[in-house]
């Protein structure tokens, strides 16, 4: 299975796949209940997380094997892709809506969540520009403003959906690599201040969101943080060991989101506080690996591209963790590997092949 591959890709694909076997395990597991009551099959999505695993190690081989400075003359399609792709998503007939969201454009095999495939491009596209401008970023118009303009365009659709975690996402992930690459802190800190505003109005906007952001400070009751108050019950019965496989109250159909966004509760509540460890000890082994990656990559594209997809993983994986204890408001955002979902685990898994065409490529 490892033949030909080095140290460091051995340790990614090692921790990449345990979560990813967790996570076939998981989606059954915390699925099963609902998928028989709806389609008279429990493995109903277990099946369909295994044809997306499928595609998904497609997407991997594929990105692994292609020469990651290819993706220099790419970005331009990327970006226009990614922006038709977000608009095509709010024409009638053209975008699914799924509890109260259009996020999803309808395809034969699956619904494609446009977000995931958009958050990807963009941190390839981020993460060539700032190669070419090694040194180059202290002209705010010229070398620091293109990107989040382009980021700007990308907010605004999609926070048409809505999609308000993907947005977070992105604006977390361009301004860390924006950090990293060498930019004034005093532009970093003007367009901080513009994120913040813009946070905050687009909270102020919706009573929904509004609700949101309170609800993790007051998990009494029904409504909007019903969902959380299931969660952190999930976790308190679990314990130091946990209730043991299998053997979750909260996946009987108490916890509505129990195989995607809070897959993590139900984690907690089998395997307890020593599950959520080993949890974390895989994030941060991705985020070691990652990282090591990009300090050895033998140029800056390599390195920035490295850098930015580790975080594009381990942020999410850290936002959605953080969520299901009630450090964050719900963002409705999936653990990459983990959670059900066919978009974000191809996604994931192609940033994975990306990152190990870097390594490869390292001496």
């Amino acid at each position: 299975m490892f033949y030909g591959l080095k140290r460091d890709e051995i340790v990614l694909m090692s921790v990449v796949g345990t979560l990813l076997c967790l996570g076939l395990l998981m989606v059954f597991n915390a699925s099963s209940i609902k998928a028989f009551n709806a389609y008279g099959q429990s493995s109903h999505y277990l099946l369909r997380q295994l044809i997306f695993a499928i595609l998904g190690g497609a997407a991997l081989f594929l990105c692994a094997r292609f020469d990651y400075h290819w993706w220099s003359k790419l970005t331009l399609p990327l970006v226009v892709v990614s922006i038709g792709l977000l608009v095509l998503v709010l024409v009638p007939g053209f975008g699914v809506n799924i509890k109260g969201a259009t996020r999803w454009i309808k395809t034969p095999l699956f619904n494609l969540q446009v977000s995931e495939f958009c958050k990807l491009s963009f941190v390839i596209y981020l993460s060539v520009y700032l190669a070419k401008r090694e040194g180059q970023l202290g002209d705010f118009k010229r070398d620091f403003l293109p990107p989040w303009i382009i980021l700007g365009v990308v907010i605004v659709l999609l926070m048409l959906e809505p999609d308000f975690g993907s947005s977070v996402v992105l604006g977390a992930l361009t301004f860390v690599l924006l950090f990293v690459a060498g930019a004034r802190l005093k532009h970093l800190a003007i367009l901080l201040a513009i994120g913040a505003a813009g946070v905050a109005v687009a909270i102020a906007g919706r009573g929904y969101r509004m609700d949101r952001v309170t609800s993790f400070l007051d998990v009494g009751g029904k409504g909007v943080s019903y969902q959380l108050k299931q969660s952190l019950i999930a976790y308190g019965a679990g314990g130091v060991q946990g209730v043991g496989a299998g053997n979750s109250v909260q996946k009987q159909l108490y916890l509505p989101e129990a195989y995607t966004d809070f897959i993590v509760a139900v984690w907690g509540e089998e395997f307890g506080f020593v599950g959520v460890i080993v949890l974390v000890v895989l994030i941060a082994a991705l985020l070691w690996i990652g990282l090591k990656i990009s300090r050895s990559a033998p140029d800056r594209l390599g390195s920035i591209l490295a850098f930015g997809l580790t975080l594009f993983l381990v942020l999410q994986m850290t936002i959605n963790f953080w969520v299901t204890l009630g450090l964050l408001p719900t963002k409705g955002l999936t653990f990459p590997f983990l959670s059900y979902g066919g978009s974000s685990l191809c996604v994931s898994l192609a940033a994975v092949g990306v990152l190990l065409n870097v390594s490869r490529q390292t001496r």
